[in-house]
Protein backbone atom coordinates (compact mmCIF):
# COMPACT_ATOMS: atom_id res chain seq x y z
CA UNK A 1 0.00 0.00 0.00
CA UNK A 2 1.23 3.56 -1.08
CA UNK A 3 1.85 6.78 1.20
CA UNK A 4 -0.66 8.22 -1.35
CA UNK A 5 -3.74 6.11 -0.13
CA UNK A 6 -2.80 6.93 3.30
CA UNK A 7 -2.54 9.84 2.61
CA UNK A 8 -5.91 10.50 1.32
CA UNK A 9 -7.43 8.02 3.74
CA UNK A 10 -5.39 8.50 6.90
CA UNK A 11 -4.09 6.53 9.61
CA UNK A 12 -7.04 5.66 11.56
CA UNK A 13 -8.49 2.47 11.84
CA UNK A 14 -11.35 1.96 9.83
CA UNK A 15 -14.02 -0.95 11.02
CA UNK A 16 -14.85 -4.83 9.87
CA UNK A 17 -17.96 -6.15 10.07
CA UNK A 18 -17.52 -7.37 13.06
CA UNK A 19 -16.82 -3.22 14.32
CA UNK A 20 -13.26 -4.09 15.11
CA UNK A 21 -10.97 -1.46 14.37
CA UNK A 22 -8.53 -2.69 11.27
CA UNK A 23 -6.20 -0.75 9.35
CA UNK A 24 -6.10 0.55 6.08
CA UNK A 25 -3.08 -1.67 4.99
CA UNK A 26 -5.01 -4.82 6.50
CA UNK A 27 -7.92 -3.66 4.66
CA UNK A 28 -6.62 -3.21 1.05
CA UNK A 29 -3.02 -5.64 1.51
CA UNK A 30 -2.21 -6.35 -2.28
CA UNK A 31 -5.16 -5.60 -3.96
CA UNK A 32 -5.41 -2.86 -7.30
CA UNK A 33 -7.72 -1.20 -6.61
CA UNK A 34 -9.92 0.19 -3.58
CA UNK A 35 -13.35 1.82 -3.57
CA UNK A 36 -14.87 4.18 -1.79
CA UNK A 37 -18.80 4.30 -1.39
CA UNK A 38 -20.91 6.90 0.05
CA UNK A 39 -24.71 5.76 1.10
CA UNK A 40 -27.18 5.78 3.55
CA UNK A 41 -29.65 3.46 4.96
CA UNK A 42 -32.22 6.40 4.84
CA UNK A 43 -31.74 6.73 0.48
CA UNK A 44 -34.45 4.68 -1.50
CA UNK A 45 -31.76 4.79 -4.22
CA UNK A 46 -29.06 3.55 -2.14
CA UNK A 47 -31.04 0.62 -0.34
CA UNK A 48 -31.54 -0.30 -4.53
CA UNK A 49 -27.96 -0.26 -5.18
CA UNK A 50 -25.74 -1.68 -2.29
CA UNK A 51 -27.22 -5.08 -2.97
CA UNK A 52 -25.86 -4.80 -6.09
CA UNK A 53 -22.79 -3.97 -5.32
CA UNK A 54 -22.27 -6.34 -2.42
CA UNK A 55 -23.32 -8.82 -5.24
CA UNK A 56 -20.52 -7.57 -7.74
CA UNK A 57 -18.39 -7.47 -5.06
CA UNK A 58 -18.54 -11.31 -4.59
CA UNK A 59 -18.84 -11.91 -7.97
CA UNK A 60 -14.83 -10.67 -8.08
CA UNK A 61 -14.15 -12.52 -5.02
CA UNK A 62 -15.59 -15.87 -6.45
CA UNK A 63 -13.29 -15.07 -9.12
CA UNK A 64 -10.11 -15.01 -6.88
CA UNK A 65 -10.20 -10.93 -7.20
CA UNK A 66 -10.20 -8.79 -3.69
CA UNK A 67 -11.93 -5.48 -4.44
CA UNK A 68 -11.45 -3.64 -0.43
CA UNK A 69 -14.34 -1.30 -0.59
CA UNK A 70 -14.77 1.22 2.38
CA UNK A 71 -18.07 2.72 3.10
CA UNK A 72 -18.48 6.66 3.92
CA UNK A 73 -22.20 6.79 5.86
CA UNK A 74 -24.29 9.58 5.65
CA UNK A 75 -26.50 8.37 8.23
CA UNK A 76 -27.86 10.59 10.94
CA UNK A 77 -26.88 8.01 13.93
CA UNK A 78 -24.68 5.12 14.97
CA UNK A 79 -27.25 2.38 14.98
CA UNK A 80 -28.62 3.24 11.56
CA UNK A 81 -25.34 2.94 10.23
CA UNK A 82 -24.46 0.12 11.86
CA UNK A 83 -27.32 -2.09 11.22
CA UNK A 84 -27.12 -0.66 6.62
CA UNK A 85 -23.30 -1.37 7.70
CA UNK A 86 -24.26 -4.76 8.43
CA UNK A 87 -25.73 -5.39 4.82
CA UNK A 88 -22.01 -4.42 3.21
CA UNK A 89 -20.61 -8.16 3.17
CA UNK A 90 -16.76 -8.32 3.46
CA UNK A 91 -16.92 -4.07 3.01
CA UNK A 92 -14.98 -2.06 5.88
CA UNK A 93 -16.08 1.43 6.82
CA UNK A 94 -15.16 4.48 8.45
CA UNK A 95 -16.82 4.84 12.00
CA UNK A 96 -19.81 6.80 12.18
CA UNK A 97 -19.47 10.58 12.36
CA UNK A 98 -15.67 9.79 11.07
CA UNK A 99 -14.22 13.86 9.86
CA UNK A 100 -12.30 12.25 6.81
CA UNK A 101 -15.67 11.54 5.17
CA UNK A 102 -17.29 14.87 4.35
CA UNK A 103 -13.70 16.17 2.78
CA UNK A 104 -13.57 12.88 0.61
CA UNK A 105 -16.97 13.71 -0.65
CA UNK A 106 -15.87 17.09 -1.58
CA UNK A 107 -12.87 15.44 -2.97
CA UNK A 108 -14.79 13.89 -5.45
CA UNK A 109 -17.55 16.04 -6.22
CA UNK A 110 -20.18 13.59 -4.15
CA UNK A 111 -23.56 15.39 -5.35
CA UNK A 112 -25.21 12.39 -4.55
CA UNK A 113 -26.05 8.83 -3.09
CA UNK A 114 -25.31 6.45 -3.63
CA UNK A 115 -21.87 7.55 -4.84
CA UNK A 116 -18.76 5.09 -5.45
CA UNK A 117 -15.21 5.83 -5.71
CA UNK A 118 -12.60 3.82 -7.71
CA UNK A 119 -9.02 4.30 -6.62
CA UNK A 120 -6.02 2.26 -7.40
CA UNK A 121 -3.59 1.42 -4.70
CA UNK A 122 -1.38 4.62 -4.86
CA UNK A 123 -4.78 6.95 -4.15
CA UNK A 124 -5.24 8.25 -7.81
CA UNK A 125 -8.72 8.08 -8.79
CA UNK A 126 -9.36 5.72 -11.41
CA UNK A 127 -13.18 6.69 -11.91
CA UNK A 128 -15.61 8.63 -10.24
CA UNK A 129 -19.23 7.58 -10.14
CA UNK A 130 -18.13 4.17 -10.40
CA UNK A 131 -21.87 3.23 -9.22
CA UNK A 132 -23.10 3.40 -12.86
CA UNK A 133 -20.68 0.69 -13.62
CA UNK A 134 -20.86 -1.98 -11.11
CA UNK A 135 -24.39 -3.37 -13.58
CA UNK A 136 -21.82 -4.13 -16.16
CA UNK A 137 -20.34 -7.09 -13.41
CA UNK A 138 -16.82 -8.40 -13.84
CA UNK A 139 -16.16 -6.61 -16.75
CA UNK A 140 -16.38 -3.45 -14.99
CA UNK A 141 -13.35 -4.14 -12.86
CA UNK A 142 -11.23 -5.16 -15.98
CA UNK A 143 -11.72 -1.58 -17.48
CA UNK A 144 -10.86 0.16 -14.29
CA UNK A 145 -7.94 -2.15 -13.94
CA UNK A 146 -7.31 -1.41 -17.47
CA UNK A 147 -7.69 2.56 -16.63
CA UNK A 148 -5.43 2.38 -13.62
CA UNK A 149 -2.51 1.19 -15.70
Amino acid sequence: MSEGLTALIGNEPLLNQAGEKVELGAVVGSAPLVGIYFSAHWCGPCRNFTPQLVQFKAKLKEAGTELPIIFGSSDKDDASMKSYFGEMTNFHAFPHGDPRIEPLKKKYKVSGIPWLVILDSNGNLVLNEADNDVPKGPAAYADWVAQAK
